[in-house]
């Protein structure tokens, strides 16, 4: 029995030295390291924080393609274009990796056709914009957060960029807008009058859907300045009134079977004076011999139903002959008028260096003329008037005028049409 005591005594004891020694429990065992995340999806343009827990040294961090999305030393990844890309935490030899998706980032319309004076907010989806630019402020602006806005009846292109870099473009297309439409006066430059050619006011249209707001009016011809010599000092025409002796130009019509005719009649060609009228001659009609007229040739006693053709005429030139229509009968070839030849009218130069019908020069030459449209005036440059020359001989009809610019248009402290800053 004491043998026994001893002997649990000594088990006694050895379990408390046991006891008294340091000794690792489960309570206290390391854990595993693991990132917070092994799939993630991230927009272009944001940020997503990856961690490894449990990891008590140095982490490094590498992005498979840096080009779809980037990795900091912290561990912070940044989406910068569409795809799929693993990021790795590597610690003690280990690699730990996490799927990061980016989703294809669009634009909310890539065709847009906006009334001018409205607006529409442009929205880039699953990616950060950075930028907002317009190809033509005078058509459309837009904000730094995406609002269009229509100004000018036109085109433009809308161009969105994103924090990776990515270009994305949206057309836009500015039409009337009826409703609410306030006119943008454009001046409408006029010219004054001469002698020889009216004149045309001022006016002005909108800018914006053509609207004519005020109209140019014809300006009545000036009066002739004559000399001493009867002669106008602008544009060289004799005076109707200066002492001459009339040219004689004489005209008649003989009367037919069917259509009257009338009697001489004589004006003078310089000053239009009638020195004799005409009286009008009744038609004399049908003479027949037999069944046939002997002036007409009309056939007496057959109905033909007459389907008349008329061959147009020509007129005379200075230069080159004329003739007048004929009219017959398709049907019959009953000529119910013929065809006169009327000789060339000749240069008719009224005193001055220019034929009034053919423009020819005293030399026979004919003005080639070039016209030059009238150029109209911006807020950054002048405008110009019309013009017209001759590209044979060089002669210009009327020189061109320079145009005033218009003043700047300013909105929001800056001009509508040339962008230019108000301070400037």
């Amino acid at each position: 029995m004491k043998k026994y005591r001893v002997l649990l005594g000594f088990v006694l004891a050895l379990v408390m030295a046991v006891g008294m020694l340091p000794f690792s429990t489960d309570a206290h065992a390391a854990k595993t390291p693991k990132l917070n995340a092994t799939k993630a999806t991230v927009k272009i343009g944001d940020t997503y924080m990856l961690s490894l827990n449990n990891a008590k040294g140095t982490v490094t961090w590498v992005s498979k393609d840096s080009k779809i999305a980037k990795v900091e030393d912290n561990g912070l990844v940044t989406a910068l274009s569409t795809g799929k890309v693993k990021v790795y935490a590597k610690y003690s030899g280990k690699k730990y990796a996490c799927t990061i998706t980016v989703p294809k980032a669009k634009l909310s319309a890539t065709e847009y056709e906006l009334k001018d004076g409205q607006s529409f907010k442009l929205k880039l989806k699953n990616a950060k914009a950075v930028s907002y630019t317009s190809s033509d402020k005078a058509v459309a602006t837009v904000s730094k957060k995406g609002t269009v806005k229509g100004y000018h009846l036109g085109d433009t292109v809308i161009t969105v960029k994103d924090a990776g870099g990515n270009i994305y473009k949206c057309e836009v297309t500015v039409v009337f807008n009826e409703e609410g439409h306030v006119h943008t006066p454009v001046l409408d430059i006029g010219y004054p009058s001469t002698c020889t050619e009216p004149g045309l006011s001022n006016g002005s249209h909108c800018g914006v859907c053509g609207a004519v707001i005020t109209a140019r009016e014809p300006l009545p011809l000036k009066e002739h300045t004559y000399d001493e010599n009867y002669t106008c000092k602008i544009c060289g025409a004799i005076d109707p009134n200066k002492p001459h002796e009339h040219t004689l130009v004489s005209d008649k019509k003989d009367a037919t079977c069917t259509e009257a005719g009338y009697t001489e009649t004589v004006y003078c060609s310089t000053c239009g004076e009638v020195l004799m009228k005409s009286k009008e001659i009744k038609a004399l009609g049908h003479d027949f011999h037999g069944n046939v007229c002997v002036r007409c040739n009309a056939i007496c006693g057959v109905t033909i139903e007459h389907e008349w053709v008329t061959e147009k005429g020509k007129a005379p030139t200075c230069v080159e002959s004329g003739y007048t229509e004929a009219v017959y009968c398709k049907n019959c070839g009953f000529v119910k008028k013929i065809s006169e030849t009327i000789p060339p009218l000749g240069h008719e130069y009224d005193g001055g260096a220019t034929c009034i019908r053919c423009t020819a020069d005293l030399n026979g030459h004919v003005h080639t003329w070039v016209e030059e449209k009238q150029i109209a005036p911006t807020c950054q440059e002048p405008g110009m008037t019309a013009g017209r020359y001759c590209s044979t001989c060089g002669y210009r009809e009327y020189e061109r005028q320079f145009i005033k610019r218009v003043p700047h248009e300013y909105v929001n402290g800056k001009c509508r049409w040339c962008s230019k800053k108000e301070d400037e």
